[in-house]
């Protein structure tokens, strides 16, 4: 036999360990994202009940955005510390502070402190913070390399799917006649609970799992010297980032409101919880054709496309009332579902070894999501909930342009190949 065949049976022999144990991770990972998302939206569907119980503004409901996406403040710090500390125990950590933080939510509301309450939602968000830290670069690495934009917006519509489950398990939860915030505090409590103990079992399970050296596939890239992580694509990517994320997050904590709204479409609780069990259902259905359609469009191109019909949407959304208007706000969860994972694959794309650094610069942009809904609050209370969407058409237009240079850039090359 060659010795070049023998020296290729010894490689496959080498990684078969190796593709095994990624497998299992990469399994984990998705669990995770699915778990994750499941236990923020039902954290986030009880934002009215928020409201009505500490008797709250809209400003002051967004506290709880605020609380929860602050953290990420420290998302390039993680990104750093992720070189020493290794991305599967980085997840571990992440699914501790995530058990502590929904636990905290407990005698928060027992104790009818809102400081507490807070307390939870940042160590929550400081929890999945490191998540993503540590989980976008794992799903872009443990696989073949030209289906990590794809493996992103999969793992991402897991946790899309998994918020669909939760408000449409509210009305088995909660009964019927639990009306008030104060009839429904017993139910949220036991939610809470279980799913605190359920994010501690998670935690001891990834510390239990084989480490796999994801950072052999980013090293096999090539980078140029010098602050590559500042460069004009990553930080354009990170302002598309903050600010996407941002109105997202008040897409999501303004739902109910929203529809609930006499102004707007005058929706009953019950009404709007089935509604936005069809929204997270809608926003997750865009990501999941994301997973395949980047497979074969290229994702500026997406990009473009879902921004086109974002911005339509906002414009009806504050043009119409009743049925029209919440239409578009269905509609619009289509089209904002595959900004962040998509945005965040063409940012990473060979960073090679700096691509914890990267990460950790791109997961800042979920400080957006701390003080934009806040911003969106203050217009709220001043101009009146469904006028102060008009935000996002900043944050739409200013990712269309940088969307149209990347397609641009990426037709540029193709060019350059071809000739």
């Amino acid at each position: 036999m060659k010795p070049s065949v023998l020296s290729s049976q010894a490689r496959s022999q080498d990684d078969a360990p190796w593709q095994s144990s990624s497998a299992t991770l990469l399994a984990t990972v998705y669990f995770i994202y699915f778990f994750c998302g499941l236990t923020q939206c039902f954290e986030s569907v009880f934002l009215p009940e928020f409201k009505e119980y500490f008797h709250l503004n809209y400003q002051q409901q967004m506290y709880t955005m605020f609380a929860k996406n602050i953290p990420f403040l420290l998302a390039a710090a993680i990104g750093y510390a992720i070189r020493y500390t290794g991305y599967k125990n980085c997840l571990t950590v992440a699914m501790a502070l995530f058990a502590a933080g929904t636990l905290l939510l407990i005698p928060g509301l027992r104790s009818g402190s809102y400081a507490v309450v807070l307390s939870g939602f940042f160590l929550i968000g400081l929890g999945f913070n490191c998540e993503i830290v540590a989980g976008n670069p794992m799903l872009s690495a443990l696989g073949p390399a030209q289906e990590g934009s794809s493996r992103l917006n999969l793992g991402n519509a897991l946790g899309a799917v998994a918020q669909i489950i939760a408000p449409a398990t509210l009305s088995i939860i909660i009964p019927a006649s639990a009306m008030t915030a104060q009839a429904r505090l017993p139910y949220m409590e036991g939610l809470f609970l279980t799913l605190g103990v359920v994010l501690a079992v998670v935690s001891i399970v990834t510390l239990l799992l084989k480490d796999v050296d994801v950072r052999t596939s980013f090293q096999a890239v090539a980078v140029p010297t010098g602050p590559r992580w500042f460069s004009p694509g990553v930080l354009m990517g990170f302002i598309a980032i903050f600010l996407t994320l941002g109105i997202e997050a008040g897409l999501f904590g303004f739902f109910r409101n929203f529809v609930e709204d006499p102004a707007i479409a005058g929706f009953s609780a019950r009404q709007s919880q089935m509604a936005f069990t069809i929204y997270l259902a809608v926003f997750a259905l865009g990501r999941l054709l994301a997973s395949r359609l980047q497979r074969r469009v290229h994702p500026a191109l997406h990009l473009l496309i879902h921004l086109a019909g974002a911005l339509l949407c906002l414009t009806i959304m504050l043009l119409t009332k009743g049925m029209w208007a919440v239409a578009a706000l269905m509609a619009l969860g289509f089209f904002v579902s595959i900004l962040f994972p998509t945005l965040y694959a063409l940012a990473i794309e060979n960073q090679g070894e700096r691509t914890g650094q990267v990460s950790g610069l791109l997961t800042m942009g979920f400080a957006g999501c701390s003080l934009i809904p806040v911003v969106q609050g203050k217009l709220a209370d001043s101009i009146g909930l469904q006028y102060s969407y008009v935000l996002g058409f900043a944050a739409y237009g200013f990712t269309a342009v940088h969307a149209l240079r990347l397609f641009v850039q990426q037709r540029s090359r193709g060019s350059e190949v071809a000739a």
